[in-house]
């Protein structure tokens, strides 16, 4: 019996010292698992912190995009208008480009027609100044003495002569005068004029 006591008490010890270690293990373990809730709540709090801030992220950057989107959108909107503005000023400025070089090429052609003009007038102005030479040097007196020698110049001049002396005016017209009172032929006259000259 004694050796069953000396068992008994070393089982005793055995687990006392198994109990303290247990113990010693479920403190150990209590603590790890109060750690470890320590840490879980401050991970959970961190996250519950991280969430927010990427809540608030999210919101920033979805603000940031819509920003953008509208943004392009706009530079967008007025990128079409000013190409709609380019083109209008485009075709303005072809439209303005043909109309110039039509009235460039109307006045070209008012130009070489005036040319044409000029040079049809220095043509005519040569054969003018030809034909006024040839009237100064030979036509006037041509003429003169076409006129002089004009048959119904000298019966207009015989009855003019006529007239008058018959109007009273016998001091007038000296061959008329001299022709009535000699009674003098119209082709008499003549020749007494060609005469006298």
């Amino acid at each position: 019996m004694g050796e069953d006591i000396l068992e008994f008490g070393a089982a005793k010890k055995e687990f006392a010292a198994e109990r303290e270690a247990f113990n010693s293990e479920k403190k150990g373990l209590l603590w790890k698992v109060a750690d470890g809730e320590e840490k879980l709540a401050k991970e959970k709090q961190l996250n519950a912190d991280r969430q927010k801030d990427w809540t608030t992220a999210c919101k920033r950057s979805n603000r940031e995009l819509k920003a953008a989107r509208d943004e392009v959108v706009k530079v967008k909107a007025e990128k079409a208008k000013e190409s709609q503005e380019y083109e209008r000023l485009f075709t303005v400025r072809k439209e303005k480009e043909a109309e110039s070089q039509a009235r460039i090429a109307a006045l070209e052609k008012t130009i070489e027609e005036q040319k044409s003009q000029n040079k049809a007038l220095e043509l005519l102005a040569e054969d003018l100044g030809g034909d006024c030479k040839w009237l100064l040097a030979r036509g006037i007196r041509l003429i003169a003495d076409r006129l002089v020698k004009s048959e119904e110049l000298v019966k207009y001049m015989f009855e003019l002569s006529g007239a008058a002396y018959d109007s009273g005016r016998k001091d007038g017209y000296c061959f008329g005068q001299k022709s009535h009172k000699d009674n003098v032929t119209k082709s008499d006259f003549c020749e007494v004029e060609c005469l006298v000259k």
